[in-house]
């Protein structure tokens, strides 16, 4: 779905300059228990420097609002993605060392979406910092 507002963060001091960002209320198919499981869905896609890069935020819709550890929550799930080179480096939460979102508002009647993110993988020195995001989604 398409929407308007802003995704912004750093990748490693860089700046990540999105070029596409897509949100919205979603089925979860793959939950075939719950078919009416929603999530919310973020895709900001861009560049850091020369690099492609996107990052995927999925959340459950009934996460309550306040700051929520990434480590091992079964309600949030973040998937970074970059292709250096022609090679695809893919990160997601499981991979995480450290990380939080933090829910600001999450408006369902209004689709409305406001957090900030960061995460970080230290053994790899790799880290995203200054993640917010403030969106309006187009309904279905």
């Amino acid at each position: 779905h398409a929407c308007t507002g802003s995704f912004q963060a750093q990748v490693n001091q860089h700046p990540l300059q999105v070029t596409s960002l897509l949100a919205g209320l979603t089925l979860r198919p793959e939950l075939s228990t719950t078919p009416c499981h929603w999530v919310w869905k973020v895709i900001a896609e861009g560049k850091v420097g020369r690099k492609c890069a996107s990052i995927g935020l999925f959340f459950d819709r009934n996460l309550p609002l306040g700051t929520h550890d990434l480590l091992a929550n079964p309600n949030i799930k973040i998937i970074y993605n970059q292709t250096p080179n022609g090679r695809n480096i893919i990160y997601h939460s499981g991979h995480f060392q450290s990380g939080q979102l933090t829910l600001l508002e999450a408006d369902i009647p209004n689709r409305r979406l406001r957090g900030r993110l960061g995460f970080s993988i230290s053994a790899l020195d790799f880290a995203v910092t200054e993640g917010e995001f403030d969106l309006f989604c187009q309904p279905a």
